[in-house]
């Protein structure tokens, strides 16, 4: 069989034959993870600019944006509320293939879904195959293709996005194969984005990208079986990955299941970060007054590079964006602020000639004891000559330190804090929690506003 026939026959079997209580459940959490990255968003200047732009072009309808309320077509929706998902840098991480996989799938299926009406159930089931699906595909194309430069969930999101979408419809496998081999010669999103409003605006450009795939196969579009395989196909268009690993890729699939490796981010900045802003925000308390001369973290390899590239290429933070995939920025902001929160990624932050000193006075170095993002260490030096040192082997948020149900409620909760109604919150994560049981998503939609 094809890349996308395996892919096809798997989701169609297992729209058929039903998912584990567990995955359905991880599916609640991913959703409730999203909601909590996207409330404190509306006022973005991304969002202000991609929701005017898409909600104008594609007119209205039955779908609706997050938190906006505004009422468009299922394409409309999709955009917006993929550039929700993406624009704080606050949703999950699938840290083996360096990507966000939920941030284009669940728009899209999640728009299809309330224009037809879909149960709460159906709805969580296409969703987890969807993902499952989309990481299969993403495993099979890096780390190489975001070596290549591109964002991989821009690469492997609209194929995620038009499997949810044909499960959801219960579509063929003919259709099925058609919507992923649509999707999967249409992908696209450059990693150059990073930094700027692009990298929000791709994450919702390829979840309508998965959804017209889907929309197109559904009425009989034909698309190349070997989109995925072929001599131009995604696979060697798009990564330098040996293709003997692809068998045992599929093979994989829901042994176990990838979506329960995802991480759950805690603050609102990117992966690479998290663990340095755990480290700080553990020595703090014991810094009783001392100054750091300089701060020190051993990191895994990648993440000097990454970090030492994105220095070179824009200096200093000149906007959200720049200062939030920043490490060094988030590490010293955390450190002086006592804390990271969106807050510490606006201007006031980044321009602050004390938080750029001590930005200037942190190091990496790369060990090569630690093979990923999970974990780092940071040894401060202080003026006194004194030291400390915190490892953190798995950050809260991995695999390895889940995140409670509990916890992702309340993050949500703190999230829309000064937007939300009271009570609001709850309401949201109860409705996210009773999914398995909604007939449809009616009252999960009328929650998902930031008015009364």
């Amino acid at each position: 069989m094809t890349v996308s026939a395996e892919l096809a026959r798997f989701v169609c079997e297992g729209m058929a034959g039903g998912v584990p209580e567990a995955v359905r459940h991880e599916a609640k959490r991913l959703v409730l993870n999203q909601l909590k990255a996207s409330v404190g968003a509306v006022s973005h200047p991304a969002i202000t600019r991609i929701h005017q732009w898409a909600t104008k072009a594609e007119g209205t309808g039955r779908a609706h944006v997050h938190w906006l309320g505004t009422a468009t077509t299922p394409h409309g929706a999709a955009i917006v509320n993929g550039a929700l998902y993406e624009v704080l840098d606050f949703h999950d991480t699938y840290i083996p293939c360096f990507m966000h996989a939920v941030s284009a799938v669940l728009p899209a299926v999640f728009a299809l879904a309330e224009v037809r009406g879909a149960s709460g159930a159906d709805f969580l089931t296409a969703l987890a195959l969807g993902i499952e699906a989309e990481l299969a595909v993403a495993t099979c194309l890096m780390p190489t293709g975001y070596y290549r430069g591109y964002v991989p969930a821009g690469l492997t999101g609209s194929v995620g996005a038009a499997a949810a979408c044909a499960a959801l419809a219960r579509l063929d496998p003919e259709r099925t194969q058609a919507a992923l081999s649509i999707a999967m010669c249409t992908a696209f999103g450059l990693y150059e984005s990073v930094g700027s409003n692009t990298l929000a605006y791709i994450t919702g450009a390829t979840a309508r990208s998965g959804l017209a795939a889907f929309e197109l196969a559904e009425i009989g579009m034909t698309a190349p079986a070997t989109a995925f395989e072929g001599d131009k196909g995604m696979f060697v268009t798009h990564s330098d990955e040996d293709p003997a690993k692809i068998p045992g890729v599929l093979a994989g699939m829901a042994s176990p299941w990838r979506l329960f490796g995802q991480t759950y981010k805690v603050v609102p900045t990117e992966t690479i970060t998290h663990g340095p802003v755990e480290c700080v925000l553990a020595l703090l308390p014991q810094a009783h007054g001392r100054q750091p001369e300089r701060m020190v973290f051993s990191v895994n390899a990648m993440v000097q590079r990454i970090a030492d590239e994105r220095r070179e290429r824009f200096g200093n933070p000149s906007s959200e964006s720049e200062a939030c995939f920043d490490l060094r920025h988030c590490a010293a902001a955390a450190w002086l602020r006592g804390r990271f929160t969106v807050a510490e990624t606006a201007s006031a932050c980044y321009t602050d000639p004390d938080v750029l000193a001590l930005r200037a006075r942190i190091e990496l170095v790369a060990d090569a004891a630690r093979p990923t993002f999970e974990g780092c260490a940071l040894t401060v030096h202080y003026s006194d000559g004194s030291t400390a040192y915190h490892n953190v082997d798995n950050f809260l948020g991995t695999p390895g330190a889940r995140v409670p149900d509990a916890r992702l409620a309340a993050m949500l909760a703190e999230a829309g804090r000064e937007l939300l109604p009271a009570g609001r919150a709850d309401a949201i994560a109860e409705a996210v929690w009773s999914l398995d049981t909604a007939p449809d998503l009616s009252a999960l939609v009328a929650l998902l506003r930031t008015a009364p």
